[in-house]
C-alpha cells in the first residue's frame, strides 16, 4: 500500500500542530525569565509570582479558539497580580520601578494580540484597549505616583500587541482578498475561453452542415439523371464532414488537459490562407461567390487571423442560408492600419434577400464579439440595393507590435 504524499494543507496542519505548542512552551519561559530579572538582578520568584505566571499563562493555551474569553481572563489575573503581588520600597530604583509588574503584561499581550488578528476592526481592537486601560487603571489606583511610568508601559505594551495583531488581520484579509481577485479572473478567463470555444463549434457547424445540406440536396436532384455528378456531389459530403470532424475534434481537444496522454495531431486553427478552401466548398454546391482584394497583405496574429477567418465564414454562411442563391461578394481591402472585411449578398429577383428564412441572429452577435476581441468594429445591416452586407475592420497595430 503506497501512501500519498500529504497536500500543501495538510502539510501546513501538521507544521502548526508541532510550532504552536513549542511556542507556548518558549512563551511560558520568557515570562519566567521576565519575573526572574524584574529587580534588575537575577532573582528567583517566590511561590507568589511564580502561581500566578502559572495562571496568567495556562488561558494562553486555548486563545486561538477563544480569544475574547482568554484575554477578559488574563487581563484579570494580571490585574490582580498588579494588586497584590507587587511589592516596592519607598523610594525605589528606576531597574526595581521599571521591573515591577513583570511578567505582567505579556499573557495580555500574547490574548490581545490573537483577539485582534482574528478580529479585524473594531472587534479586535476595542477589547484589546480596554484590557490595557484595566491594567493602566489598576497600577495607577494600587501604586500610585510610585509606579505610574511603570503602569504606562504595561498600558503601551498591550496597545502595541493589539495594533500590531490589527495590521497583521488587515494584511492576511488583503491577501484573501487578493486571492479571491485572482480566482475571479481565473474563472473568467475560463468563461471566456469556453464562449470562444463555443463560438467555434458554432461556426463549424453551422458551415459544414450548411454545405453538407446543399450537397445533399444537389445529389439527391441529380441522382436519376447525372449519377456521376451525384456521385462527385456526395463524395463532397464525405469531404466535408471529415473536415468538419477534424476541426471539431481539434476545438474540443483544447478542453482537455490531460498532458500524460497527449492526442493525435490536429487540425491547425484556419485563416485567411485558407479561405480559398472555404470558398471552394461553396462553390461546389453552386454558390456564386467572388472575392477581391487590394492593399498590401501582412502576416496577422493567430487570433486576429482567426476572427477575420470566421467573421467571413459565418457571413457567407449566413447569405446561403437566408438568401439562397444570391451572389456573393467579398472583399478584402488590406490597409496600413486595418483590415477592411465587406461581405455583400446582392437581392434575388429584385426582392429584399436580408432574412429569407428563420434566424436566431447569433451568428450575427458571434461575428460581432469576435471582431471586438481581436480590437476590431463589425456592422452589419440592409443595402441600399436590398441585400445584405457585413463590414469588419480588424486593426494591424497589434501586428506590429507583437512582432517588435
Amino acid at each position: 500500500m503506497t501512501l500519498s504524499p500529504p497536500t500543501p494543507v495538510q502539510a501546513r496542519k501538521r507544521k502548526l500542530f508541532w510550532a504552536w505548542p513549542a511556542f507556548d512552551v518558549l512563551y511560558l519561559a520568557a515570562m519566567f525569565v521576565t519575573a526572574t530579572i524584574r529587580t534588575g538582578q537575577v532573582q528567583a520568584p517566590g511561590i507568589e509570582v511564580t502561581v500566578f505566571v502559572l495562571v496568567s499563562w495556562l488561558p494562553l493555551l486555548w486563545r486561538r479558539r477563544f480569544a475574547l474569553p482568554v484575554l477578559v481572563v488574563v487581563a484579570f489575573v494580571e490585574a490582580l497580580h498588579i494588586a497584590i503581588a507587587v511589592t516596592v520600597g519607598p523610594d525605589p530604583g528606576v531597574n526595581e520601578a521599571m521591573g515591577a509588574f513583570q511578567p505582567v503584561p505579556l499573557a495580555t499581550v500574547a490574548a490581545a494580540f490573537t483577539l485582534a488578528a482574528q478580529r479585524p476592526g473594531r472587534p479586535g481592537w476595542v477589547p484589546g484597549a480596554a484590557s490595557a486601560v484595566v491594567l493602566l487603571l489598576t497600577g495607577v489606583a494600587v501604586h500610585g505616583q510610585t509606579l505610574i511610568a511603570t503602569s504606562f508601559v504595561a498600558f503601551n505594551l498591550v496597545v502595541i500587541a493589539f495594533g500590531a495583531g490589527t495590521l497583521v488581520a488587515v494584511a492576511r484579509e488583503r491577501t484573501a482578498r487578493d486571492e479571491r481577485e485572482r480566482q475571479a479572473q481565473i474563472r473568467a478567463e475560463v468563461v471566456a475561453e469556453r464562449i470562444r470555444i463555443a463560438q467555434d463549434l458554432h461556426d463549424v457547424l453551422a458551415h459544414h452542415l450548411t454545405l453538407v445540406n446543399a450537397q445533399a440536396g444537389v445529389a439527391g436532384y441529380l441522382l436519376r439523371s447525372d449519377p456521376d455528378a451525384a456521385s462527385t456531389a456526395l463524395q463532397d459530403i464525405t469531404g466535408n464532414t471529415r473536415q468538419a470532424l477534424d476541426e471539431l475534434r481539434a476545438t474540443v481537444g483544447m478542453l482537455r488537459h490531460d498532458d500524460e496522454r497527449p492526442s493525435e495531431a490536429l487540425r491547425p486553427a484556419p485563416g485567411l490562407e485558407h479561405l480559398g478552401e472555404l470558398l471552394d466548398g461553396f462553390r461546389s454546391v453552386g454558390a456564386d461567390i467572388s472575392l477581391r482584394a487590394d492593399g498590401d497583405p501582412v502576416k496577422l496574429p493567430a487570433s486576429q487571423d482567426l476572427a477575420a477567418y470566421r467573421i467571413i465564414q459565418e457571413a457567407i454562411t449566413n447569405a446561403t442560408k437566408h438568401a439562397p442563391g444570391a451572389p456573393i461578394a467579398i472583399e478584402l481591402h488590406w490597409r496600413r492600419e486595418n483590415l477592411a472585411v465587406h461581405i455583400t449578398n446582392e437581392p434575388i429577383n429584385g426582392r429584399p434577400s436580408g432574412f429569407q428564412g428563420p434566424g436566431t441572429r447569433h451568428g450575427l452577435i458571434g461575428m460581432r464579439e469576435r471582431a471586438v476581441t481581436a480590437g476590431g468594429t463589425l456592422t452589419h445591416g440592409p443595402t441600399p440595393a436590398g441585400g445584405f452586407g457585413v463590414r469588419a475592420s480588424i486593426p494591424l497595430r497589434h501586428s506590429s507590435e507583437s512582432q517588435s
